[in-house]
């Protein structure tokens, strides 16, 4: 695995479409993120030294400039320090095993799942893959409502990191970035929702 590899591509299938469309040959994430804001936070995250944050203004400009909103600059440096200031980050900094936008492609049955992961970490316990999610939440914080949009893609992931590895799949977190602040969601019952994925793409191709 290299740190730093490309973004994503897009493709015929998201995570999230295998529930409608269990024929579909190919599985991909469509897209890196859903806004301009989203892509231009991933894209920051995916250059800028998660350890130090150095040149954090210059990348956040350049992204904000290609996405076509320079008027956001300030919300996507914002958001950026969130991920840099966060736990999660700060864990994977601190393993000293990290990698970012790490492709993963596997066949499963006659499938194939394929995505790139934001950030992924290892320690001795295994490996967990972080996502950077720009969603916003309400007063209440409403995690289930994260989980219960991303699961299939956060299963799919590991499903597929575990094939291709071989190795434990320990967490999956939705980091989900606030002006400000941060909020670590952890996927619950991974290994319950890595054998849903696995039984959707085992069906029989029609």
């Amino acid at each position: 695995m290299q740190e730093g590899s490309a973004g994503f591509e897009a493709g015929t299938f998201g995570y999230e479409e295998v529930l409608e469309h269990p024929d579909a040959a190919t599985v991909r994430r469509r897209g890196r993120a859903g806004t301009a804001v989203g892509r231009a936070v991933h894209g920051v995250l995916q250059l800028i030294d998660l350890e130090t944050g150095h040149d954090l203004d210059a990348l956040a400009r350049a992204q904000a400039v290609a996405e076509g909103i320079a008027d956001r600059e300030k919300e996507v440096r914002e958001l950026v320090r969130a991920g840099l200031d966060s736990d999660t980050v700060r864990l994977a900094v601190a393993s000293g095993r990290y990698w970012r936008e790490v492709y993963v492609g596997v066949p499963v049955g006659e499938r194939v799942l394929e995505g790139f992961i934001d950030l992924l970490f290892e320690t001795p316990d295994g490996l967990t893959i972080v996502d950077y999610k720009t969603d916003r939440l309400g007063a209440d914080k409403d995690t289930e409502a994260i989980t219960g949009r991303y699961r299939l893609q956060g299963a799919s992931y590991a499903l597929a990191l575990r094939t291709a590895l071989g190795k434990p799949i320990v967490d999956c977190i939705f980091l989900v970035l606030s002006p400000g602040t941060s909020m670590a969601i952890e996927l619950p019952d991974l290994s319950s929702e890595m054998s849903k994925v696995e039984d959707l793409l085992n069906l029989p191709l029609s």
